[in-house]
């Protein structure tokens, strides 16, 4: 199979997965940290687009994870504008980025699609959402617990690039032995909801590290509660009208 009618392929499944979205109103043991102290007014804003100059909402906003940042790439995962690359040095080392949520209710997100185009030589990206109002956990003023999506042994090969789709319905731990998800034991989403009804979702976003020796991985077309982000290296100079799907219509060329 060519490389184009490959990437065809690729692009139509992230579509495809991006047509089931009803708009809503990271490596080895990523940890996250113990909790935001900024105050998010509920209601989610969607980003559909990142670059080095304009994040638009995508870093890192809590202190004890400062150093931990990604950086944009000119390297491409699916599409020609670049990408978020994720990269650390050694085991004690972790890189991540986050866009608020706006405290959607985890219930709420259980039917949205989850996903994300990574390319790397193995699939190592983990997805992460940033919980608060939980219960059993240590956390007790705050309810706050990391929820980890990383990839399995069903990952796609993503050597060229490929995307992550679906991981509403995929399987998670959290960092925190919470109602639902105890000793990191892998559960659903579904499960996690049940036993956490009044669980929201104040962050999420994709990171790799805490465990992984030295090692990288690009990111692109995040997608969480409806809003799809691109992520490029510099600003567009022109609206291209490729929608919600950002620059992702350069996949196919001229």
């Amino acid at each position: 199979m060519s490389t184009t009618a490959r990437r065809a392929g690729i692009v139509a499944a992230l579509v495809s997965s991006a047509a089931l979205i009803a708009p809503a109103f990271a490596g080895a043991l990523p940890t996250g940290s113990l909790g935001s102290d900024e105050t998010t007014e509920p209601g989610f804003t969607c980003d559909a687009t990142s670059t080095e100059t304009s994040t638009n909402g995508w870093g890192i906003p809590f202190d004890d994870e400062k150093d931990q940042t990604a950086s944009y790439s000119v390297e491409n995962v699916l599409d020609e504008d670049g990408s978020l690359k994720l990269e650390v040095d050694g085991v004690e080392d972790r890189s991540v980025s986050y866009h608020s949520a706006g405290g959607v209710k985890l219930a709420d997100i259980l039917d949205t699609e989850i996903g994300f185009a990574e390319r790397a030589a193995t699939a190592k990206a983990s997805f992460q959402l940033r919980l608060s109002g939980t219960t059993g956990g240590k956390f007790t003023d705050t309810g706050f617990t990391t929820l980890v999506w990383v990839p399995g042994v069903t990952a796609p090969d993503t050597t060229d690039g490929a995307v992550h789709v679906s991981l509403q319905d995929g399987e998670w731990w959290s960092t925190q032995n919470i109602d639902g998800a105890k000793d990191f034991a892998r559960v659903s989403l579904g499960a996690i909801a049940a036993a956490q009804p009044n669980a929201v979702v104040d962050h999420y976003g994709v990171s790799i590290g805490r465990g992984s020796v030295a090692t990288s991985t690009l990111v692109d077309a995040v997608t969480f509660n409806g809003c799809i982000t691109n992520f490029a290296k510099k600003d567009a100079e022109t609206e291209t009208g490729t929608g919600s799907l950002g620059n992702l219509g350069n996949i196919f060329g001229s």
